[in-house]
C-alpha cells in the first residue's frame, strides 16, 4: 500500500486578488509562505520517500518548503496535476465572471460535469488525468509515502469521485490543507480530506472571512474602465481624499493638473484608470502609470482609494491585483508608488501585500516612502 499525501497549495495571488488562476502561473503571497512554514513543520517528522507538485509556481512554492526537514528528496514536477483550465476566465475577476457568466459561475462551484466555458477543461477530463498521474506516483513508490501538491479543483474533483459524493457535498480545502489517500493495486482510497489543523490563525479561509463561502462572491467587485472627463468630479473627490489621508490638509494639490493627467492615460489604455464596482455600486479606484519606472522594470501606482466604508473588504487587494495582472503583460517585474510617512494605514496595507520600503523621498506634501513590490513569476523557497 502506498500513502500519498495530496496537498493543495499556499495562498497564491488569485486567492488573495479574487481572480481565476486555473493554470496561469501565480506566485504564493506573504500569508502562503507563512502557510508553507506551518506545512513544513506539520511534515517535520514524517517519512516521505518522494516529493511531487505541478509544474506551477505557486505548487512549487509550496512543495519546496517540505524539503526544509527533507534535505535528501529532490521535487519533481508533473504537469497531469495541475489546476483545471479554466479558459475564458483565466486572470479575469470572480466579480466579472459572476456577472458575465452567473449561471457557468454557480456551475462551476456546485456541478461542474456540466460546466463549459471557451477553452475550459472537461471535468471529467480533470479527474482522468489527476487519477492517472496519482496511480502513477503509486506504482513508481510501491509501499512507499508521497507528498504530492495540486489545486483546490483538482483535489476535490479526486475527493467528489472517490466518495461517490456529489461535488457540492465537497467543501473546498484551505490553502496548504492536506488530503490522505491510500493506493493498492491500481485502486484510490481517500482516508482523510482537506485537513488544515497545520494552519491555526494561518488560514486563508478565516483571514479573508471566507468560512462557509470559499469564493467570497459577496465581496467581489467588478473592474470597469473609468470615464474622464465625465466622472472627473469623482476622480477628484477620490485624490482629494487621498491626499488629505495622507497630508492632513490640501495643501500643495493640484486636481487639475491630475486629472489632466489622468485623462491622457485612460485616453491611451483603459486600463490604466479603472474603478470597481460591487452591487453596481462604486467601491474605489486605481490609477496606472506605464511610463513611470519603465526603465528599472518596475509599474506604478499613481492612485488608489477604496471608499472608507468598504474598507477592510478586500477591495484594495482587488485593485492592486488588478495593476499585477496589467503590468506583468505589459513585462515589468516590480509595481512602485509613494506613500505619505504619516499615512500608518496605508503603509501597513501595502505591507500586508507584499510591498517594502525601497526608499524615502520629500513629496510635494510632505516626507514619503517609495514601496515596491516584486512581481516577477518565480518560485519561492523557504530560507
Amino acid at each position: 500500500m502506498t500513502r500519498i499525501y495530496l496537498i493543495r497549495h499556499a495562498e497564491a495571488e488569485g486567492n488573495l486578488y479574487r481572480r481565476p488562476q486555473g493554470q496561469y502561473d501565480a506566485n504564493i503571497t506573504l500569508l502562503g509562505r507563512r502557510q508553507t512554514a506551518a506545512l513544513a513543520e506539520r511534515f517535520r517528522d514524517i517519512h516521505l520517500d518522494a516529493l511531487w507538485a505541478s509544474d506551477l509556481i505557486r505548487t512549487q512554492s509550496t512543495a519546496s518548503a517540505l524539503l526544509k526537514y527533507h534535505p535528501g528528496l529532490t521535487m519533481h514536477t508533473e504537469k497531469a496535476l495541475r489546476e483545471v483550465d479554466v479558459g475564458c476566465w483565466e486572470d479575469r475577476t470572480w466579480g466579472e465572471i459572476d456577472r458575465e457568466y452567473p449561471r457557468e459561475h454557480w456551475l462551476f462551484t456546485h456541478d461542474p460535469a456540466q460546466w463549459h466555458v471557451p477553452g475550459g477543461e472537461d471535468y471529467e477530463a480533470v479527474w482522468r488525468r489527476v487519477r492517472d498521474a496519482l496511480l502513477a506516483l503509486a506504482a513508481a513508490y510501491p509501499g512507499g509515502t508521497v507528498a504530492a501538491v495540486s489545486h483546490a479543483f483538482a483535489i476535490r474533483t479526486v475527493a467528489s469521485h472517490l466518495t461517490g459524493k456529489s461535488f457540492a457535498e465537497i467543501p473546498y480545502g484551505d490553502n496548504t490543507a492536506v488530503t490522505t489517500l491510500e493506493a493498492e493495486d491500481g485502486v484510490l482510497t481517500l482516508t482523510d480530506y482537506a485537513d488544515g489543523s497545520h494552519l491555526g490563525q494561518l488560514s486563508t479561509f478565516a483571514r479573508q472571512g471566507l468560512a462557509g463561502d470559499p469564493l467570497g462572491k459577496k465581496a467581489d467587485g467588478v473592474p470597469v474602465p473609468m470615464a474622464l472627463p465625465e466622472e472627473g468630479e469623482l476622480y477628484t473627490r477620490c485624490y482629494a481624499d487621498t491626499w488629505r489621508a495622507s497630508h492632513g490638509d490640501l495643501r500643495g494639490f493640484a486636481p487639475q493638473l491630475y486629472l489632466a493627467s489622468a485623462t491622457r492615460r485612460a485616453k491611451s489604455d483603459p486600463r490604466c484608470l479603472m474603478k470597481l464596482l460591487w452591487q453596481d455600486k462604486f467601491v474605489g479606484l486605481v490609477e496606472l502609470d506605464p511610463e513611470r519606472g519603465r526603465s528599472s522594470g518596475a509599474g506604478w501606482i499613481s492612485l488608489l482609494w477604496v471608499e472608507p466604508d468598504m474598507r477592510q473588504r478586500r477591495f484594495g487587494a482587488q485593485l492592486v491585483g488588478h495593476a499585477v495582472s496589467c503590468f506583468r503583460r505589459m513585462g515589468r517585474t516590480a509595481i512602485r508608488l509613494h506613500v505619505s510617512q504619516s499615512n500608518a494605514a496605508a503603509i501597513g496595507f501595502y505591507e500586508a501585500l507584499g510591498f517594502h520600503v525601497l526608499d524615502t523621498a520629500q513629496g510635494v506634501g510632505g516626507p514619503q516612502y517609495l514601496m515596491e513590490m516584486d512581481i516577477e513569476q518565480k518560485v519561492w523557497y523557504l530560507p
